[in-house]
């Protein structure tokens, strides 16, 4: 059976140009976490882990890509680290919600 998930994009767009998207075995955070993706901002980079089912790799691409919105931005300088998380969270879950409408899922 196939997913009704479509295949994750190999780059994105923000303000600061090109996103690369990758996707790897594990993913760490820079204090060696393990985690479901990470954004880098000096590679422009996100990484998101392989393992996870097709749609938590979409919800976690799109909080990943709000980080670097966010970033490119600078509206990180002005929040906490918890704002930040909140308000990836919200963009992610309304880019899922999004999503699912274009591929006709029920919520």
């Amino acid at each position: 059976m196939t997913s009704p998930w479509p295949k994750l994009p190999t780059t994105v767009r923000a303000a600061g140009g090109p996103i690369r998207v990758r996707l790897i075995k594990v993913v760490k955070q820079d204090e060696g976490l393990l985690c479901w993706g990470t954004w880098e901002a000096s590679t422009r980079m996100i990484r998101l882990e392989r393992a996870a089912p097709p749609e938590h790799r979409w919800r976690v691409l799109y909080h990943e890509w709000a980080h670097a919105v966010l970033d490119d931005s600078g509206i990180t300088n002005l929040l906490t680290p918890d704002a930040v998380e909140m308000l990836c969270d919200a963009f992610a879950t309304a880019r899922m919600q999004e999503l699912r409408g274009v591929l006709g899922m029920a919520n």
